[in-house]
């Protein structure tokens, strides 16, 4: 009997535990600030943006696709703080003074495809953002003091499929040397003043095709290094040189181009290929090749119809039945 008393006494707490974890989750989210839901080019999103959140949100539905936090006040962002958002295709947090990101705080966002996280402080770069399978875009504009040049350069080889990276404003003095990267067609480097540059810098960038560089200023103890990287990447497709070198092209020497830097645009080159046959397999051929097979199925099982309809055996009447089914009318037409 006593025993029955204390395992109800248990059972009593763990009730009262749980009604209260409840209600204090209820008043958390009555008093966190609303977001607004609605659908950006079919995503659920949830405008969250100049709204003073401290943390971030935990009340919005965990379905989301899209969430804005722009132009808040959030310091830090963990792991647990995205857990339950596992559908994030876009995060913007551009303007919250971010100063610490963990280092596994954007693992198993298998889908984002979008993170803006420009206008942090002090923050440092966790690698694992160059790892995430759908990564396309990525802003780390205006990162004071940040590790954008060491994390790329650590990282490498950088397996996001990145496509546009904007590093602008952010006070680096070189660019990152990223290895092979050959999915980056636009890439922002502008307001920075670098104090290296090099075609070492572009080689394994084979598919850039938009480079801003307003407001670069140049400082370099090799000022034929802009001049010779200008003529690099006009060789490569640009129609005018992307740098502004301040000096006449008959002062530097026309050099052969490092054979390392050759190496690595044809290893770049190598490995677009295999992406764009890749992507024309995935986009084109494999739907082609399932429409084609559907087609097959259809006219196997139309033949197959057929060919049992014409295989039924015919149902021929008995020479006695017909002698029995003419007689009435041979006794009519003598009548």
């Amino acid at each position: 009997m006593l025993q029955m008393d204390l395992g109800m006494r248990s059972f009593v707490v763990l009730v009262a535990l749980i009604s209260i974890l409840e209600t204090g989750n209820s008043t958390d989210c009555k008093n966190e600030p609303r977001c607004q839901i609605s659908r950006v080019y079919g995503m659920r999103a949830a405008d969250c943006s100049d709204r003073k959140f401290k943390y971030f949100p935990q009340c919005i539905r965990s379905d989301i696709e899209v969430i804005d936090l722009a132009m808040n006040r959030i310091r830090k962002l963990r792991f647990a703080d995205l857990e339950r958002y596992r559908n994030l295709k876009a995060l913007y947090l551009q303007d919250n003074a971010l100063a610490k990101l963990e280092e596994d705080t954007f693992d198993g966002l298998d889908d984002l495809t979008g993170l803006d996280i420009s206008g942090a402080s002090h923050v440092k770069i966790p690698p694992n953002i160059f790892r995430l399978p759908s990564l396309q875009t990525l802003y780390l504009s205006q990162q004071m003091n940040s590790n954008i040049v060491e994390v790329l350069e650590t990282t490498k080889p950088i397996t996001c499929p990145l496509v546009h990276l904007d590093i602008s404003y952010s006070e680096i003095e070189r660019l990152p040397e990223m290895g092979l990267l050959p999915t980056l067609v636009k890439y922002n480097v502008s307001g920075n003043n670098l104090f290296e540059l090099g075609v070492k810098h572009f080689s394994g960038l084979c598919g850039l095709r938009h480079l801003i560089t307003e407001n670069v200023s140049l400082s370099l103890t090799k000022p034929c290094e802009c001049w010779n990287t200008n003529r690099w990447l006009i060789s490569k497709g640009f129609k005018d040189p992307p740098f502004d070198c301040q000096l006449k092209d008959n002062l530097c020497e026309e050099v052969p181009f490092n054979s390392s830097d050759k190496e690595n645009y044809e290893k770049c080159s190598i490995l677009l290929g295999e992406i764009a046959r890749r992507s024309l397999l995935k986009k084109v051929l494999l739907p082609l090749a399932t429409v084609m097979l559907v087609i097959l199925l259809c006219i196997f099982c139309y033949f197959r119809r057929r060919r049992r309809y014409l295989e039924q055996p015919s149902y021929r009447i008995p020479a006695e039945e017909e002698s029995m089914n003419s007689l009435p009318l041979k006794k009519i037409e003598n009548s």
